[in-house]
C-alpha cells in the first residue's frame, strides 16, 4: 500500500505506539550505539545488552509473543506466564493482543501475499520498517482468546504506561543503567526482529526444509543476529513446533533451550 510522507508523519503522531514508543526508541538506541563508539559508555554496557537481549528478544518476543501466546506451542505456570508478558512488553513491539493479532491473522494467514503487513514482496524498506508506519485496520478478532485473559487484557490497556514506569524507574536509579539495560536492548531487540520479518522471506538468501506455499526461508548467516528465528521456514512450515531448529544439526535454537527449562507440559 503506498503512503505519501505526509501521511506517513500522521500516522506516526496519531498511533501512541509509535510516537510514545518506537520513535524515542530509535532516537535514544543510536545516542547508546554513538556513546558507545566514542567511548563514552560504561564498561558494563555490554553485560547489560546481553542481559536485556535475553530477557526481551529471546524471552519476551520468541519465547513469549511468538511461539507461546502467538502459536501455543507450550505451557507454563502463571507466574512464568506474567514474567514472559512482561518481558515481551518491555521490547517495546506492540501489546501482546495487538501483535498475535497481526501475526496470527495477517502474517501467516497471508504469507507474502496481498494482506501481509510486511511482506518484502512490497520492497525491502517496506518490509524492514516502513509498514509500522502504514495505518491500517487491524481486528483483534485473530486473537479473541487473548481477550478472555485478565493478564493480557490488561498488558494491552496499560502497555505504554508499564513501559513508561519502567523507564522512569530505572532514568531514577541510574541514567546508564535505562540506557543500557532498557533501551539499548530495546533497540536492538525491535532490529533483530525487523531483520528477521525482513530477510527471512527473501527466497535467494536461504533454503527450505518444507515446501511452504510462500517465501520464508532458513538462514545460516542470520543466525549470529536473530539465533533460532534464522530458521523461519522452518516455522511456517510447523508453526506450533516451539523448536525451530533440530532440522539439521545446524539448526540450533538456544530460545527453545530456554524454553525447556521453563515449560511445564
Amino acid at each position: 500500500m503506498e503512503t505519501s510522507f505526509k501521511q506517513l508523519i500522521k500516522n506516526t503522531l496519531s498511533l501512541p505506539q509509535l510516537w510514545a514508543v518506537i520513535v524515542p526508541m530509535q532516537v535514544f538506541g543510536i545516542y547508546a550505539i554513538y556513546n558507545i563508539l566514542a567511548g563514552n559508555a560504561p564498561s558494563w554496557w555490554w553485560v547489560t545488552l546481553v542481559i536485556g537481549y535475553v530477557c526481551f528478544k529471546m524471552i519476551g518476543i520468541a519465547a513469549g509473543y511468538h511461539r507461546l501466546f502467538a502459536h501455543k506451542g507450550f505451557t507454563v505456570n502463571p507466574f512464568i506466564k506474567r514474567l514472559i508478558l512482561f518481558f515481551g512488553i518491555l521490547a517495546g513491539q506492540g501489546s501482546p493482543i495487538m501483535w498475535v493479532a497481526l501475526h496470527r491473522g495477517y502474517h501467516h494467514r497471508y504469507t507474502d501475499k496481498d494482506g501481509d503487513p510486511h511482506s518484502p514482496k512490497d520492497g525491502l524498506f517496506h518490509s524492514y520498517i516502513s509498514w509500522m508506519f502504514k495505518k491500517v485496520h487491524i481486528t483483534v478478532r485473530p486473537a479473541i482468546d487473548l481477550t478472555r485473559d485478565p493478564d493480557m487484557l490488561f498488558a494491552h490497556k496499560y502497555y505504554v504506561w508499564i513501559i513508561y514506569g519502567v523507564h522512569i524507574a530505572a532514568i531514577l536509579i541510574n541514567i546508564n543503567l535505562w540506557l543500557y539495560l532498557f533501551l539499548l536492548p530495546m533497540f536492538v531487540t525491535l532490529h533483530c526482529f525487523l531483520v528477521q520479518t525482513c530477510f527471512t522471506h527473501v527466497s535467494k538468501l536461504g533454503y527450505q526444509n518444507y515446501q511452504t506455499k510462500d517465501n520464508s526461508i532458513n538462514s545460516p548467516w542470520l543466525f549470529p543476529i536473530i539465533l533460532g528465528e534464522a530458521w523461519h521456514n522452518n516455522h511456517h512450515g510447523d508453526a506450533r513446533n516451539p523448536n525451530l531448529g533440530g532440522r539439521h544439526w545446524w539448526e540450533l535454537d538456544p530460545t527453545f533451550w530456554i524454553i525447556q527449562l521453563i515449560r511445564n507440559d
